[in-house]
């Protein structure tokens, strides 16, 4: 027997569905694709290991196409134009595009024309949701399909399945159980465990929880990066900044980093947070922020962690505030109950040229700098507001924007309006 024989092919290659009839845990989208009347390009998306490479593959067949499969993580416009020139021999290919979030906006606008005239029957997968990573144009030439993550009906059902190609392994439901869990009930990783299990069993043996426990001590990651899991620690740690505590938001970054996490998703998201969450209580929060993910595109891991141990860090320890954002939103709620169409003054008016001033654009504006202090009592939204000026920013007492908010009231006292109370 050689190498490269069946009986050493994995398990879960051995095991890929032939038909969409063997596909476990999606009886209602196997419905739908057995009604379809004729190819359709589409996306897949859901969890890791339940099943979009086997329906692809499936559907090739199916509908009669030559299949080729790329990957988001390695191709690029290149393959692209070469599978452009490939499929002129055919005239249409199934390509499926694995990880099709990977690709940037540019690499996605290189399928439409290739999709729009037929040449490519796309098959997208990604494990995002897919309105967040691929673009509008795309995704209205595609159906989009949801895949569910298997039950445990599911995983025992391809555990008997794995039972017929391997007689001798034989597994207590705890066990199973156990290495479901272990699996982040992912079908792949699930056959992969029982093919480590077989490879170095005896048929006398009967393994247990613990020794299947130690047997994948190395494997084992408490955090899934393209699972649910990836959404539940970044929210933690998220949270953990906003309400100040260094040392939990530090655990969950130890966690992400160890699971896999993309450094650049985590300081996106602090780029975001220091904006949202502190704001204008500490003005170097943003900045700190920006500058860490720039640092880090630079120097990368593993030096870069220490760059994100020291912005989470700081913005744990950071006075909050979130009033600059909800600032925002109650003037975007007032704007769409009120309307956008009022009439700017002509004072605040752009000016460029002289047909512009003439028609008394920027006429009589108060430059603020040629006043003490900056400040020049104006009024400064549209007339039909003056009787009632709306209030949209009320800065906090926290950090810096005690010191915004006490500048901004003692200007606006001199007006006569008791702006920033609250």
């Amino acid at each position: 027997m050689n190498l490269f024989s069946k009986q050493n092919e994995p398990l879960a290659s051995r095991l890929r569905p032939k038909n969409l009839e063997e596909i476990l845990g999606q009886k209602e989208l196997v419905n739908i694709l057995l009604k379809l009347k004729r190819p359709v390009s589409m996306i897949f998306y859901g969890p890791p290991g339940t099943g979009k490479t086997s329906l692809a593959k499936i559907l090739s067949e199916k509908w009669n196409l030559p299949y080729y499969q790329l990957t988001g993580v390695s191709a690029g416009v290149k393959e692209i134009k070469d599978l452009i020139q490939e499929a002129k021999k055919f005239g249409t290919i199934l390509l499926f595009l694995d990880e099709i979030h990977r690709f940037n906006s540019a690499q996605q606008d290189s399928l439409l024309e290739a999709v729009e005239e037929g040449k490519f029957l796309l098959i997208g997968a990604t494990t995002e949701v897919p309105s967040f990573r691929v673009n509008r144009a795309l995704l209205s030439r595609c159906q989009i399909y949801k895949l569910n993550t298997l039950t445990e009906e599911d995983f025992y059902e391809l555990y008997n399945r794995a039972k017929k190609l391997i007689p001798s392994l034989e597994l207590s439901k705890e066990c199973i159980q156990f290495i479901i869990e272990s699996s982040s009930k992912d079908a792949r990783r699930f056959l992969g465990i029982l093919d480590i299990i077989d490879s170095i069993s005896s048929e006398a043996h009967i393994w247990t929880i613990e020794e299947i426990r130690n047997l994948l001590s190395s494997q084992l990651i408490i955090y899934d990066k393209n699972k649910e899991n990836h959404y539940n620690y970044i929210s933690a740690f998220i949270k953990s900044i906003r309400g100040s505590d260094p040392d939990a938001a530090l655990y969950y970054l130890a966690c992400m980093l160890e699971g896999g996490e993309d450094p650049i998703f985590i300081l996106r998201r602090l780029v975001i947070l220091a904006s949202e969450d502190i704001g204008n209580a500490s003005i170097y929060g943003l900045i700190l922020a920006e500058s860490a993910l720039s640092a880090f595109e630079k120097i990368g891991m593993p030096e870069g962690r220490i760059i994100l141990a020291q912005v989470t860090t700081f913005l744990a320890s950071c006075p909050k505030s979130n009033a600059s954002y909800l600032a925002l939103e109650k003037a975007i709620e007032f704007v769409k109950q009120n309307g956008k169409s009022k009439e700017i003054p002509f004072h605040l008016r752009n000016a460029p040229t002289f047909l512009h001033k003439q028609e008394g654009n920027a006429k009589n504006y108060k430059y603020p700098h040629d006043y003490p202090n900056g400040f020049v009592e104006e009024f400064y939204f549209p007339e039909e507001l003056r009787k009632n000026p709306p209030q949209f920013y009320f800065p906090s007492e926290r950090g810096s924007e005690k010191s915004l908010k006490e500048r901004l009231k003692n200007f606006w006292e001199k007006l006569g309006w008791k702006k920033y109370e609250r």
